[in-house]
């Protein structure tokens, strides 16, 4: 369940990015008033939400039961915004889940991860660090910013990565690449529907010349 303040952050993320969201997920959260799908921007988007246990129905957010480390019920590139909070520290195989989260992104989509992590602490000496406080018994990881940046978003663009709160958690966010073949793709089916079966006329009889 996410700490207020990342649920805020989080929600600016969304809210000043260019993503305009119609297909959302959340990796090991939650249906209740602290989900970060309970979002303004989110609020028309289709919301999913996966976890290891059920959760209540009639929230508006569709939960299915599962791993994250094998998310097959999800299609490539389905979602145009992945979000996660406070999951990837009970991982055991985190990586796995990291790569799943990047296939069901869609190209120019939007993803956010926010996890423990060690960062620099005025009570810190020398090497020591007191950041690690273990939260549930299956506590295996913490994450530096440098992490983030090259394991969790690797082959992302517009990668930002911040720290905050105390213990310390690092918030990082990316965009999935986008070819050029992608973003034409993604314009034509964000064409009124006229317009997008005039431009498929066309491109059927180019190809009935050619072929």
């Amino acid at each position: 369940m996410a700490h207020v303040e990342l649920q805020r952050r989080v929600h600016r993320i969304v809210r000043r990015s260019d993503v305009r969201p119609k297909r959302v997920l959340e990796v090991g959260g939650y249906v209740g008033p602290k989900s970060l799908l309970h979002s303004p921007k989110l609020a028309r988007a289709e919301r999913f939400c996966i976890n290891l246990v059920d959760q209540p129905s009639g929230t508006g957010i569709q939960h299915v039961v599962g791993s994250s480390n094998d998310m097959h019920m999800f299609k490539d590139n389905s979602f145009d915004v992945v979000v996660s909070c406070a999951v990837h520290e009970h991982d055991k195989k985190f990586w796995l889940s990291i790569a799943e989260m990047h296939r069901v992104l869609r190209p120019g989509g939007l993803m956010i991860v926010a996890v423990p992590g060690f960062v620099k602490s005025p009570k810190d000496r020398g090497n020591a660090t007191e950041t690690y406080h273990v939260h549930y018994r299956f506590d295996y990881y913490r994450f530096s910013r440098r992490a983030m940046r090259e394991v969790f978003f690797e082959g992302m663009e517009r990668v930002s990565v911040v720290h905050m709160l105390e213990p310390p958690r690092v918030v990082g966010h990316g965009y999935k690449p986008i070819t050029r073949k992608d973003r034409m793709v993604r314009d034509l089916r964000d064409l009124p529907g006229r317009a997008r079966g005039r431009i498929e006329a066309v491109r059927r009889r180019v190809r009935g010349t050619t072929g």
